[in-house]
């Protein structure tokens, strides 16, 4: 039972390098969007690309005892395909809805990298290494240089006078400033409105920037 086992472990090694290489690619994606502090970040992305490619690797050659038998037929696809279904779901629960789309291009990304585990985990280093490039070139161009993308969310919560002109005038004063309002919930009570303003921006606002927006404004408790 031993010396099966130390045998298992000597057939593995080869193996090895993949699992290693499909965490390095993991790692690089993850990386760019921790810098960016998104919602999935360098574990999550080295986790998803290793587990694919471990997945893939077993696809592969983790069934070639049932060759052994006669009339038995096996499509190591199979499993492979599962796991990009598998790993859909999990950048589902990546995207936030609240108004607006949150997170979609983050799930995408998860997707992609599953895609780069599979082809590593197959063997296949150089187009599992060029899909790594190409990916954190777009990330990091279309961010940078696209300025529908670059973008921030930012949400602020006030107490404004309960007058009629109050909250218009206010939201006049967000958009003046180059400020998308993607949503706004009110509520009314003690007298005044509680604002709360889902904004987007090119320009992520600290909490100093928005007090000497709003600093001094009549209709702002």
């Amino acid at each position: 039972m031993l010396l099966e086992v130390l045998n298992d472990f000597q057939v593995a090694l080869p193996y090895l390098c993949r699992l290693v290489v499909s965490a390095i690619c993991g790692a690089g994606i993850g990386l760019e969007r921790t810098y960016r502090q998104k919602e999935a970040g360098l574990r999550t992305h080295i986790i998803v690309a290793l587990g694919s490619a471990l997945m893939m690797i077993v696809s592969k050659y983790g069934f070639f005892d049932l060759f052994l038998y006669d009339n038995v037929k096996f499509d190591g696809s199979r499993l492979a395909a599962n796991i990009i279904t598998g790993v859909s779901f999990l950048g589902s629960g990546i995207i936030i809805y609240k108004g607006s789309i949150k997170g979609l291009t983050t799930a995408a990304g998860i997707w992609a990298t599953a895609g780069i585990g599979l082809a590593i985990g197959a063997g296949m280093y150089g187009i599992g290494v060029y899909a790594t490039i190409v990916l954190l070139i777009i990330q990091i161009f279309i961010h940078k240089f696209v300025p529908i993308e670059n973008t921030v969310a930012t949400e602020i919560k006030l107490k404004i006078k309960n007058d009629p002109v109050a909250l218009d005038h206010v939201e006049e004063i967000l958009l003046k400033k180059g400020v998308d309002i993607m949503s706004t919930d009110i509520e009314k009570k003690d007298n005044l409105i509680y604002c709360k303003f889902d904004l987007k921006t090119h320009n992520s606002f600290s909490f100093s920037e928005i007090k000497e927006i709003l600093k001094d404004d009549e209709y702002i408790v």
